[in-house]
């Protein structure tokens, strides 16, 4: 739930979703519809649709018990390097580090500086990380630099006066203008998609559309053409064709069923 979602978002919906799913079986054994519409107010809704792969897996071939060898977890769906990291130190408490953009940034600075022009590679970046954890305390180690990294060491403007680090720090005190030419080289290319308010992207209409479906009583369909009109006056510009390739992408993410009846969340 937390990636790419902020914690005080999540908070409140992971405690509901907890309470209506408190084990791997129960999650397993409901409806893949009945965990989407719970997962409402998260967005990303694939990733709902890769946790309850994960735990019918889990639940099925691993006798509903979560694995803590890295190899194992990153088998199960939707786990990848970080997330396999994160659950080896925040719910095992291994001496490892969980490398997220803050962890990250807080050990590269820390450990390298702001090199320039050349970004250190990750693999660097992680092995100096590991290298820090200190025995026994890696959900304090980690929370701490996951926390330092959001409220100190920010990506365009860090506080480096305020940083319990500073008198450690390779790249303190930061140059503003350093760190802004070097975000300038290193950014990522921007797709059409990312000049566009949001409520003309994407991501915004495939939200929609499963908001609009989450509505339907279980079993009930609904047709294309209906859902389309359903949703004309929240995505007034949107033509016949990009909305249908929206459904038919959903679809094929295994959100969408479509039957001679209508549409409907998968089951």
């Amino acid at each position: 739930m937390l990636q790419q979602t902020q914690v005080e978002r999540v908070v409140p919906l992971f405690e509901r979703f907890i309470a209506r799913f408190p084990s791997f079986a129960a999650l397993a054994a409901a409806p893949q519809a009945d965990v989407v519409r719970a997962w409402k107010g998260l967005g990303y809704n694939s990733r709902a649709v890769r946790l309850h792969r994960l735990a019918r897996e889990v639940n099925e071939r691993l006798s509903g018990v979560l694995p803590r060898d890295e190899a194992e977890l990153r088998s199960l769906p939707g786990v990848g390097p970080y997330t396999a990291r994160a659950i080896r130190a925040f719910v095992f408490g291994d001496d490892v580090i969980a490398p997220d953009v803050n962890v990250r940034r807080v050990v590269e600075r820390t450990q390298f500086g702001l090199e320039w022009p050349v970004r250190r590679p990750t693999r660097d970046i992680d092995a100096a990380g590991a290298e820090l954890v200190p025995t026994g305390r890696a959900f304090d180690f980690n929370s701490a630099l996951m926390d330092l990294g959001a409220a100190l060491c920010t990506a365009r403007a860090p506080k480096c006066l305020l940083c319990p680090l500073q008198r450690n720090c390779a790249a303190a005190p930061v140059d503003a203008a350093q760190l802004a030419a070097l975000a300038r080289l290193h950014a990522p290319a921007r797709g059409p998609q990312a000049s566009r308010p949001f409520e003309e992207t994407t991501r915004y209409l495939r939200g929609r559309v499963i908001d609009r479906l989450r509505e339907l009583a279980p079993g009930e369909r609904i047709s294309l053409l209906d859902l389309r009109g359903s949703l004309a006056e929240a995505l007034p510009d949107r033509d016949p064709a990009t909305f249908e390739a929206i459904v038919r992408t959903l679809t094929g993410e295994g959100l969408v069923e479509e039957g001679e009846c209508g549409l409907r969340l998968a089951e």
